[in-house]
């Protein structure tokens, strides 16, 4: 296994509710972003679809299982 070493950023967002115009407007809220060929060489590509777990202190990431097709209906 390999490692990346990465920052928690932040991310605004526009604070919802009646009186979001007393006080600040936006609220600041943790942001992971990773971006690189290094993703696509591990099989993500863009347009996947996945799988986030998550516990205290971890974060695991995963391709998401391919999701059942629904059966045609009958005509």
């Amino acid at each position: 296994m390999q490692t990346k070493k990465m920052k928690v950023q932040y991310s605004s967002r526009a604070r919802q509710g009646k009186n979001h115009y007393f006080g600040s407007g936006y609220i600041e809220t943790p942001k992971i972003q990773m971006e690189g060929k290094w993703l696509e060489a591990l099989g993500f590509h863009i347009g996947d679809r996945l799988q986030v777990d998550y516990e205290e202190g971890a974060i695991h990431i995963h391709l998401a299982p391919p999701e059942p097709e629904c059966p045609a209906e009958p005509a």
